[in-house]
Order: structure tokens, then C-alpha cells, then sequence
């Protein structure tokens, strides 16, 4: 069974040019689905903004903010979905079962909140050393995946030694797993990372040796 391809994809494309960056990166994930199984796990984007600040403004507690920013998530899923032609909403209830499940040749976009918030706070930091980035690594672990590419809004600095992600990112992150930073306003290099197996951005090795394209 052909194992999934985890695409994180940030929250922040959402503010390009009114949904213009989604659509082009949606018809692209449609076309790639074709031959790739894509999992597509949502960031938190202006949702879990408000979340922080409406965290910050009435002082609440971190495991609260923390799940309020799983829902926000399932948010942008259902925007995404609007903006990725075919997609699916596939509720996340065991990772072992969603492993054994056909895969539908059309991008699935995770609803997970309920999922991630049975996960024991020893496993995920009910805090926000945890974002969607770090939760993208754990179910990347979690559903077997073959890759994680996590999309961002900005190409990433060569003179950074890489990029820049939340603190808990390398806890989730399995040792073995293979994982590329893209700048997701240029998604043709999506295309070109699944066809051949490199493009600009930065890439995680299985020893986390950063190299840049």
C-alpha cells in the first residue's frame, strides 16, 4: 500500500492576493493526486491568531488556547476545501485504521482536532511550544508517512541553517522521516519535489542535515 505524503500547509497563504495562492496550489495538489496519496493537514492561520490573542486578552490557560487552535485547524480544512478541487474532509479517529483504508485518488484534508486532543500531554504539550507545524510532524509518525512537506509563505534564508518552527517541532519529528520546507506562493516546486525528488527549498535528511536547493 502506497504510504501517504503529509503536506502541512500554513495558514498564512491564506492572506495572498484573496485566495489566489490557495487556488493555484489547489489545482495543483489535485493534478499530484493522481499519482501520490496526499494527506493535506491544515495550519491554524488567522484562526488561531484569534485564538492567541483572545488567549493573551483574558489570560487563558494554555491546554484551553491549546485546544481552542485544534479547532481552528478544522477551520481552515473547510477553507481549503474550497480552494482544492476534489478534496475530501476525512475525519481522523485512528491512525491505524486511516493506514489501512484505501487511499482515494484526491487529496484528503485531515479534520483532526478531536484525535489531537486525546493525545496525552506527554506526547503533545498541551501549550503553544506546539503549533500546527509540530503537529504536522507528529502525524506524519503517527500515519506511517513516506515524506512531510510543510508549505510556508516565504522562501527560507540560505544563511539560515534552517528554518524557523516551534519548539517542540524536533520532539514530534520521527528521526528516519524525510521533510522539505517549500514556499508555497511558488507551487510548481510542490510539483517538482513529488516528480523528482528535489527542489528550491530546504530540506531535513533522515540525520536533519539542512541543505538548500
Amino acid at each position: 500500500m502506497q504510504k501517504p505524503i503529509i503536506i502541512k500547509l500554513g495558514g498564512s497563504l491564506i492572506y495572498n492576493e484573496g485566495g489566489q495562492a490557495l487556488q493555484e496550489l489547489g489545482n495543483i495538489l489535485q493534478s499530484l493526486s493522481a499519482q501520490h496519496s496526499l494527506v493535506i493537514i491544515p495550519g491554524g492561520g488567522p484562526f488561531a491568531d484569534s485564538v492567541r490573542d483572545y488567549g493573551e486578552r483574558l489570560n487563558l490557560s494554555d491546554p484551553t488556547c491549546h485546544f481552542m487552535a485544534l479547532l481552528a485547524m478544522d477551520q481552515f480544512a473547510y477553507v481549503l476545501q474550497s480552494f482544492i478541487p476534489g478534496s475530501r474532509l476525512t475525519y481522523l479517529t485512528d491512525p491505524l485504521s486511516f493506514q489501512q483504508a484505501s487511499i482515494p485518488s484526491s487529496p484528503q484534508i485531515l479534520l483532526c482536532s478531536h484525535y489531537l486532543s486525546l493525545v496525552p500531554p506527554e506526547d503533545l504539550p498541551r501549550s503553544w511550544d506546539v503549533t500546527s507545524d509540530s503537529i504536522s510532524a507528529y502525524l506524519a509518525k503517527q500515519l506511517d508517512a513516506s515524506l512531510l512537506v510543510l508549505l510556508k509563505s516565504v522562501d527560507i534564508d540560505p544563511a539560515v541553517k534552517e528554518p524557523d518552527v516551534d519548539a517542540y517541532f524536533h520532539e514530534a519529528l520521527s528521526p528516519n522521516l524525510p521533510v522539505w520546507f517549500l514556499n508555497g506562493l511558488h507551487p510548481q516546486r510542490l510539483a517538482e519535489l513529488l516528480e523528482s525528488g528535489y527542489t528550491q527549498g530546504v530540506h531535513l535528511g533522515p540525520k536533519r542535515s539542512a541543505f538548500f536547493g
